[in-house]
């Protein structure tokens, strides 16, 4: 009895060991990371050119009103209408999802829009991008998707 007892309490702290949770290494996240803070950066940092350098030439922009706008030069455009007036931009990382040399990244965005009257317009949205990997080893948005909530048409 007194054997079956040890071995039970044995089982049983074997088992409690194995429930116990590890640390999660996970090299992808560290990668999601540091690309979602180099977005914050370039959005934040007044320069469409700056942003341009995130994307893909051939990067593909799609708005929840259908709006599609793809390529350098349309991205471009847009961008330099579109950053003078965005102001503390962020994203709050959703889950992701790595795959050979291509990130799906979603997540959630807040910024201040900064209307031509110098109106502060609150605005967030979700989004979900797709990053792949260049032959140089850097990483570029091919496409972005769009949800937002608060939309300014100012």
């Amino acid at each position: 009895m007194k054997k079956s007892l040890s071995f039970l309490l044995f089982g049983m702290l074997v088992a409690a060991m194995s429930c116990t949770p590890k640390p999660v290494t996970d090299k992808n996240e560290a990668l999601v990371d540091s690309l979602i803070a180099a977005d914050i950066s370039l959005w934040n940092s007044q320069s469409a050119e700056k942003v341009m350098t995130m994307w893909a030439d051939d990067g593909i922009m799609i708005f929840q009103d259908g709006e599609i706008i793809s390529g350098k030069d349309s991205l471009l455009n847009f961008f330099k209408m579109a950053v003078p007036h965005l102001k503390n931009f962020t994203i709050h990382k959703g889950p992701y999802l790595a795959n050979d040399g291509l990130l799906t990244i979603t997540g959630l965005y807040t910024f201040d829009w900064i209307g031509d009257d110098q109106v502060v317009y609150p605005n967030r949205g979700s989004s979900t991008f797709y990053e792949q990997k260049q032959p140089d080893g850097s990483w570029k948005t091919i496409m972005g998707v769009y949800h937002q909530a608060n939309v300014v048409k100012k």
